[in-house]
Order: structure tokens, then sequence, then C-alpha cells
């Protein structure tokens, strides 16, 4: 184990001798003025240093205050040893961070023995820091290893999240498509417009997708595009790509607007969101077996509220829906979470409760409150 290291400070040479005869079982180091004992702090690991007040050019106290004022030194105990006998020299001597003051003359046996406590109390402490600074070291390091698998899994919940958001429209593309090649094969007359108004929903359908990769590619990037919006023609842009799925389930919609100001956010995200819970709601509709499903949807100022008639949802999960991974239906958990995410990313709330017949989701954006 090595030696311990005082810094003995004193400008009568005499003082010296006798302190490095007291202490020779220590590495000591010695200095004769308060500049030369700054520069072997500076360059020497010191365990303590015994320091005297009454010195010419710069005093003890000076020396201790610059120290103390030092992060990389500050943690050096500090003894004064000093002539300097009165209470208000000693109160003086702590309240600028010695740990000891010691009057001359002293006690050989009762120095040896307040250095020798204080030497161990500074070994006992440094291997503290050091065992502090390891674990430190290895909490970076795991920290960076969660880093990485927190930015793999992410990347994970967004691709299903897109899978998922993509499941409807698919549908709907699928309805089309099938629509059209039966009334091909079965001769069946159909119009121009009725192909101009199938070809402009593909587009509509084929726009959603590609805005659900463009909103969740930079899901974790502030969300700097945003713009004035009506929160009902929104509503109505994303009702109307998923006309043939809710009727395909038999979900009847009744949509309320009374909005008469716009809101400030990133509709697309916004879009991405409400589909999300649609979705969620299809899930329960389906997963419940729900008779007449139903979606209420009520647009205010600044906020929006859907509700849907599928049971509700139980109380031991409600307060934990929006945590990753909680799920209300058979799916990952993903969706709820994200919404949350996106809805706060453009300084909004997103709250959900239970009604007498089903689940009330709320959005509400915070910047236009008053």
């Amino acid at each position: 184990m090595k030696t311990q290291t005082i810094l003995l400070v004193d400008d009568i040479s005499d003082n010296l001798d006798i302190l490095v005869e007291l202490l020779h079982g220590y590495d000591l180091v010695t200095a004769v003025d308060g500049k030369t004992a700054l520069n072997i702090v500076k360059n020497e690991d010191v365990d303590l240093i015994l320091l005297d007040i009454m010195m010419p050019e710069m005093d003890g106290y000076e020396v201790c205050k610059i120290l103390k004022r030092d992060e990389r030194y500050k943690q050096i105990p500090i003894m004064f040893l000093s002539a300097k006998n009165s209470n208000t020299d000693i109160e003086v001597g702590f309240e600028f961070g010695a740990v000891d003051y010691i009057t001359k003359p002293f006690q050989p046996n009762e120095l040896k023995a307040r250095v020798d406590t204080h030497l161990k109390l500074r070994a006992y402490e440094k291997n503290l820091e050091k065992r502090v600074q390891e674990e430190l070291e290895k909490n970076h390091f795991q920290e960076q290893m969660i880093h990485q698998q927190s930015k793999q899994a992410a990347l994970g919940e967004l691709l299903m999240h897109i899978a998922h958001q993509w499941k409807q429209p698919l549908s709907s593309l699928g309805s089309i498509n099938t629509l059209q090649r039966v009334k091909l094969e079965q001769n069946i007359k159909f119009s121009k417009k009725d192909l101009l108004d199938a070809s402009v929903k593909v587009d509509e359908l084929i726009l959603f997708m590609s805005q659900t990769v463009d909103t969740f590619k930079n899901f974790y990037n502030p969300s700097y595009i945003k713009e004035e919006f009506s929160l009902t023609n929104a509503v109505k842009k994303i009702l109307n790509i998923s006309q043939a799925t809710l009727e395909y389930h038999g979900v009847k919609v009744d949509l309320l607007s009374y909005e008469d100001d716009f809101v400030f956010a990133n509709e697309k995200e916004f879009a991405q969101v409400l589909f999300s819970i649609i979705n969620n709601a299809l899930d329960i509709f389906k997963q419940r077996k729900i008779e007449n499903p139903q979606l209420y949807i009520k647009v205010y100022n600044h906020k929006i509220v859907i509700e849907d008639n599928g049971g509700g949802i139980d109380e031991k999960i409600k307060d934990k829906l929006f945590l990753p991974y909680e799920t209300t239906t058979n799916g990952n958990g993903i969706g709820l979470y994200i919404a949350k995410e996106i809805i706060e990313k453009n300084d909004g709330v997103i709250s959900i409760a239970n009604t007498q017949d089903g689940a009330s989701f709320s959005i509400e954006f915070l910047e236009w409150l008053d």
C-alpha cells in the first residue's frame, strides 16, 4: 500500500525539522511559504496538509481559501498548526474549511493521533471516491448499452406501428380493387366518374400511407412543421380514408363540430394519432364482438373528444394505458404510447376516461389555453 503524503508548510525551518522528525513514518513534503505549497499541491498527490497561519506574503488562511475554492483540491484535509490561539482565530480557521486546528506549542502524541485519524479518514474517502468513479464509469457503459438497445427497440416499435396504421388503408385499397375486378368480371357497367372517384380514393390512401412513414421516421425529433388547420377537416379526411373499413365492420360514426377557430400544430401527426385511436376502437369492437358499434366524435375549439361503445377500459390498466406495451387489445401496446408522445410534442395533452358505454379519448392543445 502506498505511503500517504503529508505537506508541511511553515516559514520557520526549525518547526519543519520538528515535524519531519515526529512524522517520519509518512511520505513528507515541505514548503516554507504559501506559493511553494500551492505549487506542490498541483504536482503531488497530497493526502493531508499541516499549515502554519503566520507566514509572509501569503498567510495560511489565504492558502486554505485558494485550495478550498478549487474543485481539484478542495477535498484535501487541512490542519492549521499555529501559535494564534484565540477563539476567534480558531473559528476563522474552521470557517475557511480546515478539518482541525492545533495550537503551538503542541503535544507530540496528540498531534500524531490527530494526523493519524485524518489520514485514515482521507484514505477511506479516497477509496470511496474511487469506488464511486468506478460505478459511474460502469453506469455510463450500461447507459450507453441501454441507449443503443432503446434505439433498436424504438425502431421496432415504429415499424410495428406503421404496419398497424397501414392495415386499414391496405384493406380499403383491397376493397376498391375487388369491387373494380368484380364489375369487370361480371360485365357490370360503370361510368367514367366511378373510375375517377376510385382513382382519387386510391391516391388519398397512398398519400396517407406515405405520410405515415414521413411522420414516424422523425418521431423522436421536435415537430417543426406546424400550421393552422381545422380539427374538423382533419377528422373528415381520416374518416374518408377509413370509410371502407368502417362500413365493412358496420361501424356508425357521428361527427359533431362546434369549432370556429383553428389549432396550430402538425396536422399530419395529429392525423396519425386520430387514426391510431380509431384503429384501437376497431380492435375492441372486433375483440368483444360489439353489436352496433359506434364512434362519437365531438370537435370543439382546440379540443376533440372521441367516444366509443366498446365497453370501456379495465380500471386496473386505465392509468397505465399510455405506457409502452400496455394494451386493451391483443396488439403490441405501441399505438397509444406513441400517440401520447406525438400529442405532447405538439404542445397538447391526451387523456382517457370511461363512459357509461365505452371509452372516451380527449385531445386538447394547451398552447391555445388562456
